[in-house]
């Protein structure tokens, strides 16, 4: 409900988790701090999540590519309670109702060379 009400749609649910597209960096980062916050209140765990923007291939209702591949590798660094987005996202996410704290170059699995991070929060 938070992804549609935010302009996104649910792509794929992976065990306990959710991969969602949204055409605009924004919202996304609105929904992914709606979502973290709401999630106690519905009796679910603390939820973390990763954005990273960029272009996907579309195939079946589904994305693909690397753009998809780092989002989940920043979801899966990014720790209980938070939002944490990539450099490209931050950057064309500000809008002066989000602010983004830098946390460094991360190293993720898989990534050739470490990412600057950011977490995410509403201003």
């Amino acid at each position: 409900d938070i992804s549609r009400s935010r302009g996104g749609r649910p792509v794929r649910w992976l065990g306990d988790g959710g991969m969602f597209h949204f055409r605009e960096p924004r919202t996304a980062v609105l929904a992914g701090l709606d979502m973290v916050q709401r999630a106690p209140a519905v009796n679910l765990p603390p939820a973390h999540v990763g954005i990273h923007t960029g272009p996907v291939i579309a195939q079946d209702g589904d994305v693909y590519g690397r753009t998809v591949n780092l989002a989940a590798r920043i979801a899966a660094y990014a720790q209980a309670g938070q939002v944490v987005v990539s450099e490209e996202t931050a950057r064309r996410s500000g809008d002066g109702r989000l602010r983004f704290e830098p946390l460094g170059p991360v190293g993720l699995k898989g990534v050739g060379e470490p990412l600057p991070l950011y977490q995410a929060f509403r201003e």
